[in-house]
């Protein structure tokens, strides 16, 4: 009789990571004993909201006051459901007995609320440790705008010397994700703007990462999609239209390529599954194909799994 093994884990796919253990696979920098480290270790510890610092690697400079004002409203009626997560960790540059890694909404929230202490779980933490969970909790879990997210991947991967490949890896996203948010630092600081305002969504920006040769035309495109309230579809009907006519045919995109809407979906399934997911549209209208790769019988387990297939054999 064999016996399957378990996969191992990866750091990455949220911040439950760090409470519940529920990756597949591990972050090549990531030993046994440090997972050993943040998995549960009973109840939350009552911490000073005096003694926490937020993590200087936070990616998110704004938060939602309105949000805030209704959070604390109701941490002053049922107090902080779920625990915050801190290290006590040592970085240059911080004088405080714990660093935040997860939760500064309710640290914030819970300051508003008039708390003096905040349930915490702590964790053992590297000093890249706090840079990937920060990355973590924020990218995958919490709403950052676009910008902050080409942002938080270009910073990390600058200061690590890491590829994109390195980098997705490492955090568990989809490299082709990693790519797309590291391109949009090259828009133009107009073009920016308006994604990080949310204006136009991902889906525009990647759009219009394409015209990177042709400022002017990108910023005029950002703003007739602000203007005319343009979906991703026409935006990139415009963007092809537009490109000028004396450029060899070999540059203009061939018929085959995808729209940025069927790419973006891609992704976002990709991400949700956990696995590469290619969508191949038919010959006939609305007809198609959607792949889901997987690279072990283990990871088909996994997916088939996560897709409600239940493993009676």
């Amino acid at each position: 009789m064999s016996h399957k093994t378990k996969p191992k884990r990866r750091l990455g796919r949220g911040l439950d990571t760090l409470i519940h253990g529920k990756t597949d696979k591990p972050a090549p920098a990531v030993s046994e004993e440090d997972l050993a480290r943040i998995r549960p270790d009973g109840h939350p510890t009552q911490l000073a909201i005096a003694d926490i610092t937020t993590n200087p690697h936070q990616p998110r400079s704004t938060f939602d006051p309105t949000e805030l004002a209704e959070l604390a409203s109701s941490i002053r009626q049922d107090g902080v459901l779920q625990p915050l997560i801190v290290t006590d960790a040592k970085l240059d540059g911080v004088d405080a007995k714990y660093i935040l890694i997860a939760g500064e909404r309710r640290l914030r929230a819970s300051t508003q609320a008039g708390l003096s202490t905040v349930p915490c779980v702590v964790r053992q933490a590297t000093e890249r440790q706090v840079f990937e969970w920060a990355i973590i909790e924020n990218v995958q879990r919490s709403d950052l705008n676009p910008i902050e997210k080409a942002d938080s991947y270009r910073n990390y991967m600058d200061r690590y010397e890491l590829t994109q490949k390195d980098a997705a890896e490492r955090l568990g996203q989809a490299r082709a994700t990693v790519a797309n948010y590291v391109r949009l630092n090259q828009l133009e600081d107009e073009t920016k703007e308006i994604i990080a305002s949310r204006q136009i969504s991902f889906g525009h920006a990647k759009v219009l990462a394409s015209l990177l040769e042709s400022p002017e035309r990108q910023v005029n495109l950002a703003r007739r999609s602000v203007a005319e309230g343009l979906s991703v579809r026409k935006l990139e009907q415009l963007a092809v239209a537009e490109k000028p006519a004396d450029k060899p045919l070999a540059e203009k995109p061939v018929a085959t390529d995808k729209p940025a809407y069927v790419r973006d979906i891609e992704e976002q399934l990709t991400q949700a599954i956990g696995t590469k997911v290619n969508i191949k549209p038919g010959r006939k209208k609305h007809t198609g194909k959607i792949v889901v790769e997987y690279y072990s019988l283990d990871d088909f387990d996994r997916i088939a799994n996560s897709l409600g297939l239940k493993d009676e054999f």
